[in-house]
């Protein structure tokens, strides 16, 4: 059971860093990011979101 758990964090992990990669391409994310100097809080939530839950994966499946 814990091992199942492990997959869908890892799988659900690399999904989120992959749309945040994405997310931070995008125009409007350039935009925030020549003004304000940052990522929009979206962005970090999916690129933090996604490495915790790829750690927590990769921790379950050890």
């Amino acid at each position: 059971m814990t091992n199942l758990v492990g997959i869908v964090l890892l799988i659900a992990g690399i999904a989120a860093l992959i749309y945040g990669y994405m997310e931070s391409q995008s125009a409007r994310d350039q935009t925030a990011r020549l003004v304000l100097g940052r990522f929009t809080q979206k962005t970090l939530a999916l690129l933090i979101g996604g490495a915790v839950a790829l750690v927590l994966g990769l921790i379950l499946l050890l």
